[in-house]
């Protein structure tokens, strides 16, 4: 029975079906996003506004978030450099005992 359907819908292996269903979700993801831009309610400069906006914000969320993570690394880089160093000195008083 899967081979008689496997034959008549075209399918010779699993690889196909998965090409086939990624370009037809990419096209179908492009076609709505142009109809969507073109049946818009907007002026094509307030949806270009919007973007833009929206853009920036993006970009200004992503520099916070690289600020405050590159804070953490430091911190983080710290504690365990002063740990080492602790380390270090108690190893060196074991090895002079």
């Amino acid at each position: 029975m899967t081979r008689g359907l496997k034959n008549y819908f075209g399918v010779t292996d699993k690889s196909n079906v998965c090409k086939g269903t990624l370009l037809g979700l990419l096209g179908g993801v492009i076609i709505g996003g142009v109809t969507a831009l073109l049946l818009a309610p907007q002026s094509g400069k307030e949806t270009r506004a919007d973007i833009k906006a929206g853009f920036e914000v993006g970009v200004e969320k992503a520099r916070e978030f690289g600020c405050k993570a590159a804070e953490t690394a430091k911190e983080k880089f710290q504690e365990v450099k002063s740990m080492l160093n602790k380390d270090d000195a108690e190893f060196a008083e074991d090895i002079e005992d």
